[in-house]
């Protein structure tokens, strides 16, 4: 049942995300006067469609993407040209209503077939549309196999429009997804709060830290070691000074009133190996708990691994660990051995250099207790928490990016094996659902942000790509070469796809750990 339930809040998620953008789309261009044949959410074959007013909304049967499908595609310039038949149906003014393309179609035997001579359907500056000698409704149809789609003049079509009604309906989807993005992480700032840095008074304490054995919420931290404590900037400072490798001796008032002392356990976190330290142990080294998702999970290392050695030399403490760690600056392959089981492996890793860590706003090596200050509610304060988050996400995003491209940085480990698809999507989606509401709709709101920052690169085949064109327009009041415009949406599409494929084959051998 939790499968089904993740894969459904997995479906669930990237539906809104990806209807909110091309809702973006289609609500610019409905204000543009664009006609809109149809609105699609997913891709394949058609489940479900109802036609209203002018489009037609439709539900196929891949639950990835979905588009808009606007007037001024370059198909419709193909379907009714001069030496081509067809048959005309006529309405009671004697205007043409519906131009059938399946001439052999028996229910429309009895309507005019002819071959074109002349034709227009386009109607620049509002001349009237035709067919032989035969005027067309501005809203006539083609007739197909299998559909109806109403026909475009000019001034119902995208590239009829002027650079800036193309340039809303472009950047609409993108928007869109800004915005979703935006309100999500308000809505995440109302439900956790911000941090009261003013007292040292304990909000939250991690339940599978040491520190769950001594202290609760509400505690009131007194001394940390020798050092008196007033408020949090106290309590980071201590913290912060020296990555702890011995329990700290903490004094805290409990119940208001009643003053109790702990030793307490820190875990070191060693964020560019992706493994921390062992939460009830401080004095061998023997890892925690390693996720699946991490780098040092790829590389071998298991939970309750105790290291023996890093690259020929033997680790007695983590302190000695630390300093091996942090003396490999250029972050070069670190050979381990781990003795697991009574038997001894070798595992090699090569850690994230400190310039990718720094883009996370992380540490390289840390230690931690698992305590957290009060929080405060302000919805002023989450407005602006919510702006700065789609900030901070759309530049982590940007810089996640530059390090794909970045030879310097080749070594991180980060390469374009290490992006996610859709399997990779679920996944992380299962993990955020699995972790509560809170970390699900931060994660929503963070791949609503990166579906806007991809779409605005300027690749051709993506809306960035589109909004170049359009630059390159309105500096020099020309119109790109459409057949080159469209020639290259079209090869940029095809490489698109072949990377999705990729990287979706790369996600489904991580989701089997043969990879």
């Amino acid at each position: 049942m939790s499968v089904i339930i993740s894969i459904l809040v997995f479906l669930l998620s990237l539906s809104v995300v990806i209807i909110l953008h091309e809702l973006g789309h289609f609500v610019m261009a409905r204000r543009a006067g664009i006609l809109c044949h149809e609105f699609s959410l997913g891709m394949g074959p058609v489940l479900y469609s109802k036609k209203k007013g002018e489009t037609t909304y439709s539900i196929r049967a891949i639950p990835i993407g979905g588009y808009v499908m606007m007037a001024g595609e370059e198909i419709e310039d193909d379907l009714v040209t001069v030496g081509k038949t067809v048959r005309l149906r006529f309405d009671a003014d004697e205007n043409v209503s519906k131009i059938i393309l399946d001439t052999e179609n028996p229910d429309y035997e009895n309507d005019l077939k002819v071959t074109i001579d002349k034709v227009d359907l386009k109607g620049k500056n509002d001349t009237n549309l035709y067919i032989n000698d035969y005027t067309v409704n501005r809203d006539a149809f083609y007739v197909m196999k299998k559909r109806e789609m109403q026909i475009a003049p000019y001034d119902r079509g995208f590239n009829g429009k002027n650079v800036w009604q193309r340039f809303g309906t472009i950047f609409g989807g993108p928007f869109m997804n800004f915005l979703l993005a935006f309100l999500v992480f308000i809505v995440v700032n109302l439900m956790v709060g911000f941090p009261d840095f003013s007292t040292a008074t304990l909000g939250s304490v991690g339940e599978t830290y040491d520190s769950s054995n001594y202290l609760e919420p509400g505690d009131q931290i007194t001394r940390i070691n020798d050092t008196p404590i007033s408020d949090w900037e106290d309590i980071s400072s201590v913290l912060n000074e020296s990555i702890q490798t011995t329990p700290l001796t903490i004094e805290y008032i409990h119940d208001n009133s009643v003053r109790k002392t702990a030793d307490i356990i820190p875990v070191i976190y060693f964020y560019n190996l992706g493994f921390h330290s062992d939460e009830t142990t401080i004095n061998d080294v023997i890892l925690g708990d390693v996720t699946t998702d991490s780098k040092a999970y790829k590389a071998g290392f298991e939970t309750g691994d105790h290291i023996v050695s890093v690259n020929g030399t033997d680790v007695a403490s983590w302190d000695a660990l630390i300093d091996i760690v942090k003396q490999n600056t250029d972050a070069q392959p670190m050979t381990f051995v781990v003795e697991r089981a009574g038997n001894n492996y070798p595992i090699e890793i090569t850690p994230y250099k400190n310039t990718f860590l720094e883009t996370q706003d992380i540490e390289s090596i840390d230690s931690l207790i698992g305590i957290g200050p009060e929080m405060n509610f302000s919805f002023i304060k989450s407005i602006r928490g919510g702006a700065v988050s789609v900030k901070s996400s759309a530049t982590m995003i940007f810089t996640t990016i530059g390090l794909l491209f970045d030879s310097e940085d080749a070594g991180e480990g980060i390469g374009v094996d290490d992006l996610a698809g859709p399997v990779g999507i679920y996944e992380i989606t299962s993990r955020a659902l699995s972790a509560g509401l809170v970390s699900l709709l931060g994660w929503i709101g963070l791949l609503s942000v990166n579906l806007g920052v991809i779409n605005l690169l300027p690749i051709p085949a993506l809306d960035g790509g589109r909004l170049v064109f359009l630059g390159y327009e309105a500096i020099t009041s020309k119109k790109p070469n459409k057949r080159i415009e469209n020639t290259l949406h079209y090869v940029m599409y095809l490489a698109l796809m072949g990377l999705f494929v990729f990287i979706t084959f790369n996600d489904i051998l991580r989701l089997f750990n043969i990879k």
